[in-house]
């Protein structure tokens, strides 16, 4: 049973470990493929800004050429708006190739081609101006030669670093698909794994829940045949000590019969067997009566209630005073209240208040004390008192019914009282023990709860 529970609670962490772990791998995977995607847009955009800066000089040589044609200072104001635009484009394709080293190198040179194709043209306008007017031939030269070379290169440039991003690109999106198959793997195998665990340990629960009324099923059986039991040997208890009673009852009035009618014919020690004999069958007769309370002190029910304990335990002092037939000093501290059937906890108050009167009446001073203590759910009552005490080697026995731990002889009893007392405190679902040394004290301890059970 225990190494079925361990392997369902192993199974149901492992699922929820592997769960965890593919909520973890797929949020890595999610922010991967979002920093991928900003990666490709960033590629997109230096490839735009550099065709931009491309179609700006394509837009600029345009404009030139239309004032060399015409000589319109229109066209001229157009090429310069263009022009100026070109410094903060290159600035913006800087800052967009901040962490690629080569592509940095890449766009010196091209920004040099762009100042030498920027002064072709201006050599153009200004030869314009100083003449006023080109013949068709002179604006083919000037507007092809050097400016259409350093056009060309230009291209290339533009074109080489275009290569570069696209490379770039294309090594991201190979990157992203390679990282997408490994999540789908992941999550894919991870979740067949935490199904496979999953239903083992739902196996698992409903193989030890058909274990479980199993052995209910038997307990249940097993308590039918204990109530059976007891039942028969109540009737047995009962049969036993009402024919136990009737011969003990005649053995004890023939005797005192006997007695009676032949006293002047009986010497001293006919008397002493006669007497032995009727003191041996009251006690035959208290055995069977204490034997007959430790049962039914099992099959009473508990009627719990909030009980005084202050004036149980006054009650029940006067009442052993008087079984005593003496005056006892008794310690008592203030006794909080506790939950429990008054009838029966009377009984253990009964049983250890005239124990430790009985077992310290041979002191000179008897000392007999009770306390209490407190706790969040229960209260401690303890007994304390300085007779002879008793060796805690034998303690296995202190409890045990007809066990005594002292001989008759000593201090009368049948030994059954610690043992009621004890079935009581269970029954309340408290504890009761001891503690003691010989010819000094004893201590007697037991706990009750301090609210009814909810």
């Amino acid at each position: 049973m225990i190494k079925q529970e361990w392997l369902t609670k192993v199974g149901l962490s492992l699922a929820l470990l592997l769960l965890v772990l593919i909520s973890i791998v797929t949020f890595n995977s999610v922010d991967q493929f979002a920093n991928s995607s900003r990666l490709v847009e960033h590629t997109h955009f230096v490839i735009k800004q550099i065709d931009q800066v491309v179609s700006d000089l394509k837009d600029a040589e345009s404009t030139q050429r239309g004032y060399l044609i015409t000589g319109d200072r229109i066209f001229l104001k157009t090429h310069y708006d263009i022009l100026a635009q070109i410094p903060s484009q290159i600035a913006t394709l800087r800052g967009l190739t901040y962490d690629n080293p080569a592509q940095r190198k890449s766009i010196n040179v091209f920004e040099a081609l762009i100042d030498q194709k920027i002064g072709v043209m201006r050599s153009g306008i200004n030869a314009l101006e100083e003449r006023n007017a080109f013949h068709s031939d002179e604006i083919a030269a000037l507007v092809g030669g050097e400016g259409r070379l350093v056009m060309d290169q230009l291209r290339e440039q533009s074109a080489l670093m275009i290569m570069v991003e696209e490379k770039l690109l294309l090594q991201r999106a190979q990157q992203v698909e390679a990282k997408a198959r490994s999540t789908k793997l992941w999550i894919l195998f991870g979740n067949l794994l935490a199904i496979v665990l999953l239903l083992s340990a739902l196996w698992l629960i409903l193989w030890e829940i058909k274990h479980r009324r199993t052995v209910q099923r038997k307990v249940e059986k097993n308590a039918a045949q204990l109530e059976l039991t007891n039942k028969e040997l109540e009737s047995f208890s009962y049969s036993v000590s009402h024919d136990l009673r009737s011969p003990l009852r005649a053995i004890d009035g023939y005797s005192r019969m006997f007695e009676e009618d032949f006293a002047d014919r009986l010497d001293d020690e006919g008397r002493r067997l006669l007497s032995v004999i009727r003191v041996s069958s009251k006690k035959m007769g208290q055995l069977i009566d204490d034997l007959l309370a430790f049962s039914r002190m099992g099959r009473k029910p508990v009627d719990s209630a909030k009980v005084d304990m202050n004036a149980l335990v006054d009650e029940v002092w006067t009442e052993v005073c008087a079984s005593s037939k003496t005056v006892l000093p008794l310690k008592k501290a203030n006794l909080p209240a506790a939950w429990g059937d008054q009838a029966l906890l009377r009984q253990v108050w009964m049983n250890l208040l005239a124990n430790a009167v009985k077992y310290s009446s041979k002191k000179e001073e008897q000392i007999i004390e009770i306390t209490a203590k407190q706790s969040e759910h229960e209260v401690v009552y303890t007994v304390h008192d300085n007779g002879v005490g008793f060796d805690m080697r034998f303690y296995n026995k202190l409890f045990g019914v007809f066990q005594r731990l002292h001989t008759e002889n000593e201090f009368p009893g049948t030994g059954v009282g610690l043992a009621i007392a004890q079935r009581v405190i269970v029954r309340h679902g408290g504890r009761i023990w001891a503690e003691s040394k010989p010819d000094e004290y004893t201590i007697f301890n037991f706990s009750l709860p301090k609210e009814a059970a909810a």
